[in-house]
């Protein structure tokens, strides 16, 4: 028997050498900086999502689940408008898979690059085929050049949100929904109390599609030079076949995706005969190969990057490792904050926040690490992703400088508790819960039970102090009449434009304006170099991998699960305008799952 033991721990010893050695070749072969040629064009397919932030989880990495950053897309556009090599980028688009927001900030990049002198051409085999295209196409207006496949179509057919309503089908349960919030906008739970939406309701999502169209309609016809009527009527025709969408000036070419490569690289020889060869190379390559060595670089003021990215929950942020997306932690971004508080080279953060909300005492850990960065003589300066909404925004507000692209969704000012009560269901499917308590209000979270009047007492003073203190943070941190504080606040969701019209934000952009803005309270030139480092920092692959063989690294698939399911049970007002997704999502489901009890959150 021992002999056998030994003969099976050899081969396990040698299966864990095999596999180390394998991953750490493959990690070898995957951090080798590509050689670039001396005439290049971009190649970018924007068919594939982008996250918000660099993966923190190795195994992520290690399954090949790691997907390229906004930050970094953005970043290496505005490094190759300033390299000679590039002549132009190619990219191919479609389907709709970023949100409005991100698309505005790839559309300000392709912009910066057209505008240093670079070609542009993109090219859809179709818009939205079978679905909505008006994202993929909007993006696409960014580029000089609009190409199309034959036989493809332009489904620019609008938007519409589309509201669901559970309250019927909850009667029918017996499952008696709840819930209290503060104010009249915050409409989360009204897909559980109510068979229709409150006028509130109503008239709010009415609004932030309207100015979402309306900015759709506006970028459309000044990047075709088109007038906005003539817009609008495509729109109401939609969707256009192939003929159509370029008699309407809206599509440039009917063409297949090897025709707009052979026009890309012909583009890129139009210098002359002494032009090297132009070749294709992914941005993804380029990105990573080393730019050239700027020695004044060395001696810029250094900025800590922070990203707070999904629903903000208490303690760590939990990965899920099959697809690397992360909740938002507040114990590791409070970290990540007091890294950088203690690191003497940096001069500023800058703190990209895409939530949309979560925990109120989680938030205010991460708000209390914001102010305290500030008290330390580090400025921060927040750059808004496609969604900073209720505890997105309550982290937020009390930085020095907000940042928001005009189609982030922002504001819900307002907080949110309750419970479904399923004694109904229980008792008509025959469960008898019997429960054996110590205190008057030990079952306030049962759902076996409806509030007792003491309960609700105890409710509203929580929502109540709760609601003061969000409405107070922000007139202190915006400077802002708390008066017209609770004017603006009630729950209600804003776009970034409108926002910035009532001052909940400061300036329209994406992380090109937010960097501008570091060197604003800096008091720096606009074109001043700085360097930047990202926090927290990541576990390589590899130093995992050590962990992994010494018997230190645990990896809980189903924690990670659990961090997903959560994710999505407080997302506030994702079901509501559900429907926008292609337009408004976020790398995880525009579906909510709503537990038998939600305590408390925004």
């Amino acid at each position: 028997m021992r002999i056998i033991l030994r003969v099976f721990a050899i081969i396990g010893f040698l299966s864990v050498l095999l596999v180390a050695g394998a991953i750490g070749l493959g990690y070898h072969l995957a951090s080798r900086q590509p050689k670039l040629p001396d005439t290049i064009v971009l190649e970018l397919d924007l068919e594939k999502p982008l996250a918000e932030a660099p993966a923190t989880d190795p195994v992520a990495g290690l399954l090949g689940n790691q997907r390229d950053t906004v930050e970094q897309v953005v970043r290496t556009l505005n490094r190759a408008a300033k390299d000679p090599r590039v002549k132009g980028i190619i990219a191919r688009t479609g389907n709709g898979v970023h949100s409005f927001a991100v698309t505005q900030e790839l559309r300000d990049s392709i912009a910066k690059l057209r505008k240093e002198g670079r070609f542009a051409i993109i090219h859809a085999e179709s818009f939205g085929e079978l679905g909505n295209g008006m994202q993929p196409y909007y993006l696409a207006t960014a580029f000089e050049q609009i190409w199309m496949q034959p036989m493809g179509d332009l489904a620019i057919t609008g938007m519409q949100a589309e509201l669901a309503f559970l309250r019927g089908t909850l009667d029918k349960l017996n499952v008696e929904p709840q819930f209290r919030q503060r104010e009249e906008y915050k409409s989360f739970a009204e897909q559980y109390t109510e068979t229709g939406p409150t006028p509130a309701n109503r008239e709010a999502v009415d609004s932030l599609v309207g100015d979402l169209f309306n900015q759709w309609v506006s970028d459309v016809a000044l990047a075709r030079g088109l007038n906005e009527t003539a817009v609008r009527a495509a729109v109401d025709k939609a969707p256009l076949l192939d003929a159509d969408a370029v008699g309407a000036k809206l599509v440039d070419k009917l063409a297949y995706w090897d025709e707009a490569v052979d026009w890309a690289l012909e583009k890129a020889k139009a210098g002359g005969p002494e032009v090297a060869k132009p070749e294709l190379v992914s941005l993804h390559d380029y990105s990573r190969s080393p730019p050239e060595m700027d020695l004044s670089i060395t001696e810029a003021p250094l900025v800590a990057m922070i990203v707070g990215d999904g629903a903000i929950l208490r303690g760590d942020s939990q990965a899920d490792p099959l697809s690397g997306a992360e909740t938002f932690g507040a114990a590791t971004i409070a970290a990540a904050f007091d890294e950088a508080i203690e690191n003497e080279q940096v001069k500023a953060i800058l703190f990209r926040v895409n939530s949309p909300g979560g925990s109120a005492v989680a938030s205010e850990v991460v708000r209390r690490k914001v102010l305290k960065a500030k008290a330390a003589g580090k400025p921060v300066i927040v750059s808004m992703g496609s969604v900073a909404a209720s505890g997105g925004y309550w982290v937020s507000m009390g930085a020095d400088r907000i940042v928001a692209a005009p189609g982030t969704i922002t504001g819900s000012i307002g907080v949110l508790a309750g419970k479904m009560v399923l004694r109904g269901l229980t008792d008509w499917a025959g469960v008898n819960i019997e429960p054996i308590s110590r205190g008057a209000n030990a079952g306030m979270w049962s759902s076996n039970t409806p509030f007792t009047p003491a309960q609700e007492e105890r409710l509203n003073a929580f929502l109540d102090s709760t609601y003061a203190s969000f409405t107070q943070g922000v007139a202190d941190g915006r400077n802002l009449p708390l008066d017209k504080v609770k004017q603006i606040a009630k729950g209600r969701v804003y776009t970034g434009r409108q926002a910035k019209e009532l001052g909940l934000v400061d300036a329209l952009g994406g992380y090109a304006t937010a960097l501008a803005e570091v060197r604003k309270v800096l008091k720096l030139a606009e074109d001043a170099p700085l360097r930047a480092i990202t926090l927290p920092q990541k576990r390589s692959q590899f130093e995992f991998l050590l962990d992994m063989l010494s018997g230190d690294a645990r990896v809980s698939l189903g924690d990670a699960m659990a961090a997903q399911v959560t994710d999505r049970t407080l997302a506030p007002y994702r079901p509501t305008i559900a429907a926008l997704a292609p337009y408004l999502r976020t790398d995880q489901d525009m579906v909510a799952v709503m537990p038998a009890m939600v305590r408390h959150g925004f």
